[in-house]
């Protein structure tokens, strides 16, 4: 199959990807307004106010509930895709899988060649990309929700001391803020209204969202409530070291930017030279497919390149 042939069915498969989504979102979904920043306040206004039925589809929406247990693989892409966000019906989850399942079989194709390995490592490809691309949306979701929480915990500051209770703080939260931060307390606030424990209800939102500095205020709170003292004064000290931890991350990723954009073209700078060389000589590389050992060749040089970026990854990352 020529190289020309391969762009038409990579042309042709994503103009019919999103040609599909494109009708299933016009069949499936209400046309929703810009201005709309708070997705469970919209869902309580379309469904009448009706916030136990409210509660329940965002639960099941984000695949709060259920699940394929605690443990294994599954289980780790189902809390992934959780923590992005991301609300997609089961069709078009299962479009989406199959389409990037066709994508990584044909990118296979064009960059190694066919045969039985295509068959396997093609859809293992499709799918990789497709756990990046969602676990990219949940560091831009996280990312975006740590930026919020300082202000969310002043709201809950200044509503405790007007003598407001905690619940109430939380809720007043859920209320006035812009998501992805506005959702997230409006569940915490539709748990405790429920009767769920604040402790339990802190530690399900954490599951839910996966940031780090969300669990600072779990903590917080679950130690406050049994040792007392003022949680104003505790929430206010918080919101000011998430604050300053946000500072140090930014300097840090300026410090490191280089590096990052090093590693990052040293990472493609080998399949962009591939391409390359096999549009502008496309017999370039028939030597090597016809000594038989071209598959075993790629596969190794692969895996060479993905502890090589492994080990640039560590050099270019710092946790603290």
């Amino acid at each position: 199959m020529t190289m020309s042939i391969l762009l038409i069915y990579v042309f042709v498969f994503a103009a019919v990807l999103l040609a599909v989504d494109a009708i299933l979102r016009y069949a499936t979904t209400r046309t929703r307004s810009r201005r709309e920043i708070n997705d469970r306040l919209s869902r309580l206004n379309e469904g009448g106010g009706d916030q136990a039925e409210t509660y329940r589809q965002l639960l099941k929406d984000r695949s709060a509930t259920g699940g394929w247990g605690k443990k294994g693989v599954f289980a780790w892409m189902t809390r992934i895709y959780r923590q992005s966000g991301m609300r997609l019906s089961i069709q078009r989850r299962i479009l989406y899988t199959i389409g990037f399942i066709i994508f990584g079989w044909i990118a296979f194709g064009f960059l190694v060649g066919g045969g039985a390995l295509q068959l396997v490592a093609g859809p293992v490809l499709g799918l990789a990309v497709m756990v990046l691309v969602v676990m990219r949306v949940r560091t831009k979701r996280i990312k975006k929700f740590v930026e919020q929480l300082p202000i969310a915990i002043e709201i809950i500051v200044r509503s405790l001391n007007a003598g407001h209770p905690l619940s109430t703080a939380i809720a007043l939260v859920g209320r006035e803020m812009p998501d992805p931060i506005g959702s997230e307390f409006g569940l915490l606030s539709d748990q405790l209204t429920f009767g769920s424990e604040l402790d339990d209800a802190m530690l399900n939102m954490l599951d839910r969202v996966g940031a780090e500095e969300l669990a600072l205020l779990a903590v917080t709170v679950s130690v406050q409530r049994g040792t007392g003292g003022n949680l104003a004064e505790i929430l206010e000290n918080l919101s000011s070291m998430i604050r300053d931890r946000g500072v140090i991350r930014a300097k840090i990723k300026a410090i490191s930017a280089e590096g990052r954009i090093t590693s990052v073209i040293m990472a493609i700078f080998p399949f962009g030279l591939y391409s390359m060389i096999v549009t502008l000589v496309p017999t370039y590389f028939d030597p090597v497919w016809e000594s038989g050992y071209g598959t075993q060749i790629v596969v190794g040089l692969l895996v060479i390149m993905a502890f090589g970026m492994l080990i640039l990854n560590r050099l270019v990352r710092f946790d603290f």
